[in-house]
């Protein structure tokens, strides 16, 4: 049987790239990690499907990568710690959308033994079944992404194939369990698919007034249309409810605030909408599984952020 590595060797090698850090240093067998330098490419291209599962991370603040799927491109806008879900054997045809920028990828790779075996012994909701990832252009999970830095660290520091493969069985059963299921739109995949010039203007006013109030009556004043049609429209077209849709953007403001700068908590409370410091450490608890601080310093510590410069 072929090897992680033999596996992934030359299958999304596409244009000039820099390895910088690998697991076949460590020789480990259990879970295939390689960090990497890539430059940016103007044409489209292949990558070969694995045999086994993969999750590609970004490891930069901000770039745009167009994916070929049902016919056309697709944009999807990457930050640091979101990246791809993979399944095994399954190709992606992909190509960059920014110019002349060399960017840092992280790629995972979990033998399908390992999630298959995972499978047989994690209890499962009646509607999640067999040990097949469902494929993400666009992948948000911090559990899995913070997990993910913390195997790179512990593969510089020499750690073993016994962690490698407790990491390997630990994000397999997170993911098997659906822990991950919950807000999977992107907002530059939403304004492709959105006809309706009403809705678009909806998501523009979300996006530019995310710290004020915005409940049903709010935006589909700005829609033009009533509450209950608004909802019903708004759910068609998004895949969420305005409410969840409201919570996605907001996190998504707050995550960028504690990666990118050292503002207090409760200033990106504030500034993201929620009233209070405490309700917004709540809420994202519930939807990342780590507290703001939590999430601000494991960034910080990984790319040298406000925390560690002002030290």
């Amino acid at each position: 049987m072929n090897s992680l590595a033999d596996d992934v060797r030359g299958k999304c090698d596409a244009g000039h790239s820099k390895e910088l850090l690998t697991s076949d240093s460590a020789k480990w067998t259990s879970l295939y990690l390689r960090s990497r330098e890539k430059a940016y490419s103007p044409e489209p291209f292949p990558i070969e499907a694995f045999a086994n599962p993969s999750i590609i991370f970004s490891l930069e603040r901000s770039f745009r990568i167009s994916h070929f799927s049902e016919g056309r491109w697709r944009k999807t806008d990457y930050t640091r710690g979101t990246g791809m879900l993979t399944p095994a054997g399954h190709p992606r045809l992909v190509r960059h959308d920014f110019v002349g920028k060399a960017f840092n990828l992280l790629l995972l790779v979990v033998p399908q033994e390992t999630v298959d075996f995972v499978a047989q012994e994690v209890p499962k909701p009646s509607s999640l079944s067999g040990s097949t990832f469902s494929e993400r252009s666009f992948f948000d999970d911090p559990v899995i992404s913070n997990l993910a830095f913390s195997a790179m660290s512990a593969l510089g520091g020499g750690a073993p194939d016994f962690y490698a493969r407790a990491a390997a069985q630990w994000i397999s059963a997170h993911l098997l369990l659906g822990a991950t299921k919950g807000i999977e739109w992107r907002q530059s995949l939403d304004k492709e698919r959105i006809a309706d010039y009403r809705l678009l203007r909806v998501l523009e006013y979300i996006e530019a007034h995310v710290s004020e109030r915005l409940d049903l009556r709010i935006l589909s004043k700005e829609a033009g249309i009533s509450p209950f049609h608004f909802a019903a429209l708004f759910r068609k077209a998004v895949g969420a409810t305005p409410h969840r849709h409201v919570q996605h953007v907001r996190m998504e403001a707050a995550k960028a605030m504690l990666r990118d700068t050292d503002k207090a908590i409760l200033e990106v409370a504030l500034t993201c909408g929620f009233g209070t410091a405490s309700h917004f450490a709540s809420a994202f608890r519930r939807q990342f599984s780590q507290s703001p601080m939590e999430y601000r310093y494991s960034h910080h510590r990984l790319s040298g952020g406000p925390e560690e410069r002002r030290n």
